[in-house]
């Protein structure tokens, strides 16, 4: 079974301001092994996003430009000071708008051009609403605050901050008019402010778009902050899953900072959680952009791969992974070096049972291991033919052709992207071009690179007809662009792609689905939200710079058709950087719950994880926990077929086992919608490993049961649902 991780380097150039290039550090030995040495090492570096050298760096800069007398160099140090304040250290927010206006009054005092004093306002006001978001949506958090549209309990108690926003915001736009990305962030300052920022015309301010006659959905309701899984910490992975085999889904989360342990938050089956961080030993394990769950030994218990060094250049970003091995009693050990993955990085793509490891790279060629069933892998990159060099952002597995095996979709920023056929006999080949699914599409000018730029992908069958159809994400464009086109205006920018499976020929259907969009999504996910049978989709948003500050997006499938926007409905839009994604049912009521572990990439870009809870509806369910024998045990790969009666007919829903989305693992017990069913006619599984098809007539609506590959029988299993947080509503 194919399963498949990422790991790598990129450096990330700043969007906002162009910085005097630093000196190279000194050339340093192999960054540490241990996770601990680590942590300081990169902590006292330059690293841009959490290197404490580099406020004394540019401290010292600013000093050496004053003695200079040169205006342009002084302009200069003050805003690159200001920046990495802002970066890295937000009890200095107000240093940071201290330097800005000393570079805003130098430039224009001496006669800089009109762009540069009108970047130098944009940059105040944003740095005057981060200084604001510090104050409330970290310090005051409640669940209303940062949402967008920011309304209710989520506009700000102190508006101070908002409103000197507002004053720069449209200061720059009388300099620069056509300055979009600056009238998206004053709609955000002037929402924040509430009634305090009466006086703004209104026709600089963009509204939410109206509502889908078709996405109905109710709102979903943040409660981690009452059940205390509301981790504050930057950008990483989610896990929503049954870590210790209770019955109940857990929660697990990391995060790009060098420093920061692993979260685990144990379900205790009464809508509360515990913090098992310590003792199941995982917070002994630091940093890691992303998190993928498998069971690589056999034994029934979840294990964890942890890469780590994404967005990082070559100095600081050639960072050992994390091989996680779940021992008796829920204590987990570091198992690396023994498995034989030490200095380097999950497919049983050879369908011999056992769960081999894909890992995606940025900056060197990615790497197939393949588990040789004893505990330890062996690399087989170029003997199995996929060696790409590309800068990976997005690996997938899935079985496209429906000829048993998995294959894998590579997504690249900047470089095309590739699909490679599993050929059955250890090799695989590249069809990405003759499928037309490279998304080649070109990019924003403003953007570096010579080709598309997309990030997380995954297969799923969006229409329920039995083919796996899939989906790219894109990741080109600026700020502004991602303004014109939630004004309809003309935009640069890499849109999504997602690709109709046509019995294994692919049909672009991006627009004609209401995808066509730019959106910036980093993780990603799909469930279903109204348990309809039809999967939806999450996007966690934003760029690592400040300026991202969009919301992130939800998409209701209207019947494999097309998708709906129902952000504002659900009430799911965050402003903060999103990123790891994951869907499952937390309080066993039989709906998808929505967790998102939030925060950015910079040091003090740190945000509260979400927990959405679904309010459910009275459609239909059916949860199946997938036991395999000689296939996997956890069942990557089984395909599951439902056929129902519903008051329109027959219908049939289609789902693959396995982990889903970019940077997030939704539960991998298969929560499957049945819609208006009225009653199940036909339940199938098949094992592509042993070739086993199942299948099952008596089965109840709205039940969990298991299923075994050595089983004829299904097990019902007893499941109670909770209320999170002990409520009683």
């Amino acid at each position: 079974m194919l399963l498949a991780a990422l790991a790598g380097i990129v450096a990330y150039a700043n969007t906002v301001s162009s910085q005097k290039a630093r000196s190279e550090p000194a050339k340093s030995p192999p960054l540490p092994w241990d996770l601990r040495e680590l942590c300081g090492w990169l902590s006292n570096g330059t690293e841009r996003h959490f290197g404490k050298q580099n406020i004394p760096y540019d401290e010292a800069e600013l000093e050496r430009a004053r003695k200079s007398g040169d205006a342009s160099e002084i302009v200069q140090a003050e805003l690159r000071l200001s920046q990495t304040l802002l970066f890295l250290d937000p009890a200095r927010a107000s240093a940071a708008i201290e330097h800005l206006q000393n570079a805003l009054e130098l430039a224009t005092k001496v006669g800089q051009s009109t762009q540069r004093v009108a970047d130098l306002e944009f940059l105040l006001g944003l740095a005057y609403l981060r200084s604001g978001e510090i104050s409330h949506c970290i310090e005051r958090h409640n669940p209303e605050r940062c949402l967008f549209p920011i309304r209710g309990q989520g506009v700000w108690t102190d508006t101070s901050g908002a409103l000197a926003a507002i004053d720069h915001f449209l200061a720059c736009l009388r300099l620069d008019p056509e300055n979009t990305g600056a009238r998206w962030l004053l709609t955000v300052a002037h929402m924040a402010a509430g009634e305090d920022s009466r006086g703004v015309p209104p026709e600089l301010l963009m509204s939410p778009p109206p509502p889908d006659p078709e996405g109905h959905v109710p709102k979903f309701p943040d409660r981690a902050p009452e059940l205390g899984v509301d981790t504050f910490n930057g950008a990483g992975g989610a896990v929503l899953d049954d870590v210790d085999g209770d019955g109940w889904l857990d929660i697990l989360t990391t995060s790009i900072f060098p420093c920061e342990p692993i979260h685990f938050y144990h379900n205790e089956g009464d809508g509360s959680f515990a913090d098992w961080s310590e003792r199941s030993r995982l917070s002994e394990q630091l940093g890691g952009l992303s998190v993928v769950p498998a069971d690589y030994d056999g034994d029934g218990r979840l294990d964890f791969f942890v890469p780590r060094g994404a967005w990082l250049s070559d100095e600081y970003g050639k960072q050992r992974r994390s091989l996680v091995h779940q021992l008796e009693g829920v204590l987990f050990e570091d198992t690396t070096r023994a498995a034989g993955l030490g200095e380097s990085a999950w497919p049983d793509y050879d369908d011999d049972g056992d769960m081999d490891l894909y890992v995606g790279n940025e900056r060197h060629p990615c790497e197939l291991f393949r588990n040789r069933g004893d505990g330890t892998f062996e690399d087989v990159t170029e003997a199995a033919g996929v060696p790409n060099g590309g800068m990976t952002k997005g690996v997938a597995f899935g079985d496209y052709d429906n000829d048993g095996d998995q294959d894998l979709y590579v997504s690249n920023l900047g470089q095309p992207n590739l699909l490679y056929q599993n050929q059955g006999d250890g090799t695989f080949r590249d069809v990405a071009a003759e499928l037309g699914v490279t998304s080649n599409v070109p990019t924003s000018p403003q953007e570096p690179g010579d080709g598309d730029l997309t990030f997380s992908t995954w297969f799923f069958d969006y229409d329920n007809d039995g083919w796996l159809d899939l989906f790219v994400a894109g990741f080109g464009g600026t700020l502004t662009d991602w303004a014109n086109d939630y004004l309809g205006l003309p935009s640069g920018g890499t849109r999504s792609a997602l690709y109709h499976n046509e019995g294994g020929r692919f049909r672009d259907v991006t627009r004609e689905t209401g995808l066509y969009r730019v959106l910036l999504p980093m993780g990603a996910n799909y469930g279903d939200i109204d348990k309809d049978g039809f999967p939806d989709i999450y996007l966690g948003t934003g760029k690592p710079e400040f300026e991202y500050l969009v919301p992130n997006v939800m998409f209701r499938n209207v019947s494999g058709k097309r998708f709906a926007d129902v952000t504002t409905e659900a009430g799911v839009g965050h402003l903060q950087k999103g990123h790891g994604v994951a869907f499952g049912d937390v309080d066993n009521d039989g709906d998808q719950d929505l967790f998102a572990q939030m925060g950015g990439f910079f040091l003090a870009d740190a945000f509260h994880d979400a927990l959405f809870e679904n309010p459910g509806n009275a459609n239909h369910w059916i949860t199946l926990v997938l036991r395999g024998a000689r296939s996997n045990v956890f069942g990557f790969g089984a395909r599951i077929r439902v056929d129902v009666t519903t008051p329109q007919g027959p219908r049939s829903f289609h789902t693959v086992g396995g982990p889903t989305g970019s940077f997030g693992a939704s539960s991998l017990q298969q929560e499957i919608g049945l819609g208006d069913a009225l009653r199940i006619d036909r339940l199938e599984v098949y094992w592509p490993t042993s070739e086993t098809r199942q299948v099952f007539t008596d089965v109840d609506l709205d039940r969990f049961y298991e299923v075994d590959e050595r089983d004829p029988a299904l097990k019902p299993l007893e499941r109670r649902a909770v209320r999170l947080g002990g409520r009683t509503d």
